[in-house]
């Protein structure tokens, strides 16, 4: 099977995993808003010492690309590349959404992924299918519209709760981030060669909209 180190840098934390099939070989997350650039590296040194491999022995990375903070993403990207273009591995792009969305707990559910993009922006993705799309806070008959279409069982992500009102009858499985075997399994399936990020709207960030649908009113 596919021996893979997986990042996610998307949200408020630092993750670093490595994976041989279904295995996992070593896993680390960390809260924090900043200093990921210093961290990651670190991580990724602990991970082949932990399991005595090298850089060159992996099959793949995997890597967030976001919705998430300007920063984090960069770091989280750049850091993907920079050891791929090194080791002569290849990459996978994984959206932090659907990421949220394919927790192992919640792949038999109707599920909404759900961000907080900043500035009313709320990004959201439908499973088991559907394309991220974008939410207005301050157009509720808009969110009122896609509710009344799109029922769901489970509300997951770091903001589900701000749309729980749309959904009284879902239940929210709370993620402040993804978790690194969702993003390992989905690493290994077809596509995901795309590695363009995408960065919320932030102080000192420009927005990138690529594959988002906006039904702002």
């Amino acid at each position: 099977m596919a021996l893979r180190l997986v990042i996610d840098t998307s949200l408020n934390a630092c993750g670093l995993g490595l994976f041989d099939g279904e295995t996992c070989l070593f896993e680390i997350t960390e809260g924090m808003t900043r200093g990921q650039q210093e961290r990651l590296p670190v991580m990724a040194l602990e991970a082949f010492q932990a399991s005595g491999l090298k850089p060159k022995n992996l099959d793949l990375i995997a890597v967030t690309l976001g919705p998430g903070s300007f920063t984090g993403v960069r770091v989280g990207l750049s850091f993907a590349k920079g050891l791929g273009t090194g080791a002569g591995v290849p990459l996978k792009g994984i959206g932090t959404l659907e990421a949220l969305g394919h927790h192992a707990d919640l792949r038999d559910k109707k599920r909404l992924a759900v961000v907080n993009g900043g500035r009313g922006q709320i990004y959201v993705q439908r499973f088991p299918q559907g394309a991220p799309v974008t939410l207005d806070v301050n157009a509720p008959e808009a969110i009122t519209k896609f509710a009344v279409a799109n029922p769901f069982d489970i509300l997951t992500g770091p903001a589900a709760a701000l749309l729980s009102g749309y959904w009284p009858e879902a239940a929210e499985f709370p993620q402040t981030w993804p978790s690194l075997d969702a993003i390992s399994k989905l690493a290994v399936d077809a596509g995901h060669d795309d590695l363009t990020p995408l960065y919320m709207r932030e102080a000192d960030a420009i927005a990138s909209t690529r594959g988002i649908i906006s039904l702002n009113a």
